[in-house]
């Protein structure tokens, strides 16, 4: 992780002492193409970024990989690691091609720090899902497509591959049950908060971005999340100065400027009641 911001830092030029101000030239770091027709092994499918998936949505044959030969299933999804051709041999009537930079891979990583999500890309895997979940996954890719296509920035395609790699892995239990409609929602609030969670904490503020009233975004946060908007934005928080204290060469005092707090004393209150342990300590043990 790169000192100061967030995994987008190589991407930023500074503003102020704190500001920083986003720029995308015409880096994208993700690439999805549908995909279909007959293949040979002979020829490899080219992959602009190393984190690599396909998407089967009908087909039959074989992805070809030097660790072997694996069946293409109507509905199964490869997980592929950045070593090796990935060459298919028979018939894709329908399926998708995605690769994506280790950039955006860092922000699932930072959402999910269990040993699974870390590994998804280790080694060759697949997952086989049932026709709902499907269905659900090719409209995720469908709408993940319109919005590369329409050049949405990197925080909010972050956001979005994020939930995607939750849902399609098993990682993110709790998607599993939801509609399409609530996917979209999450994701929409994912990227609001992503956003604004330094400067803003009122629940007015985020009820407005979401097109509810406060009292409806609190219902469908405690339903589809399981946490009220004042806990998840402290999470954010929370994840963010672990990050700065383990990654940058900010003060404690600057860090505590950066994500919002008046004084260092209330960011020192609060990262001990959710860490446990004080500023000063986690950085000590950080150090040893």
């Amino acid at each position: 992780m790169p000192p100061g911001h967030n995994i987008f830092q190589q991407l930023v030029t500074k503003s102020d002492k704190f500001g920083l101000i986003v720029v995308y030239p015409q880096v994208f770091m993700i690439q999805l193409e549908p995909i279909s027709g007959f293949f040979h092994r002979e020829r490899a499918l080219q992959a602009i970024y190393p984190m690599r998936m396909l998407i089967v949505c009908q087909g039959k044959g074989f992805l070809c990989m030097n660790s072997g030969d694996y069946p293409l299933l109507n509905g199964r999804i490869f997980f592929i690691p950045e070593e090796g051709l990935v060459r298919l041999d028979g018939e894709m009537s329908s399926g998708y091609w995605l690769s994506f930079s280790s950039l955006l891979y860092a922000e699932f990583l930072q959402q999910h720090l269990d040993p699974q999500a870390k590994n998804l890309f280790l080694n060759l895997s697949f997952r086989d899902l049932d026709p709902q979940k499907s269905s659900k996954t090719y409209n995720l890719l469908d709408q993940l497509k319109r919005e590369i296509d329409h050049k949405r920035d990197m925080s909010y395609i972050a956001q979005y591959l994020s939930l995607f790699l939750g849902f399609t892995a098993g990682l993110d239990g709790y998607l599993a049950a939801l509609t399409l409609d609530d996917l979209q929602q999450v994701l929409r609030f994912r990227a609001i908060l992503e956003q604004f969670y330094k400067q803003e904490r009122s629940i007015q503020f985020y009820a407005e971005g979401m097109g509810m009233s406060p009292g409806r975004l609190n219902k469908f946060l405690d339903r589809v999340l399981g946490k009220s908007l004042t806990v998840l934005i402290k999470d954010r928080i929370m994840r963010e100065a672990e990050v700065l204290l383990l990654h940058s060469d900010y003060t404690i005092d600057e860090i505590a400027e950066i994500l919002g707090f008046e004084q260092t004393t209330s960011f020192n209150t609060s990262f001990k009641r959710h860490k446990g342990m004080s500023v000063f300590q986690f950085s000590r043990l950080s150090i040893s």
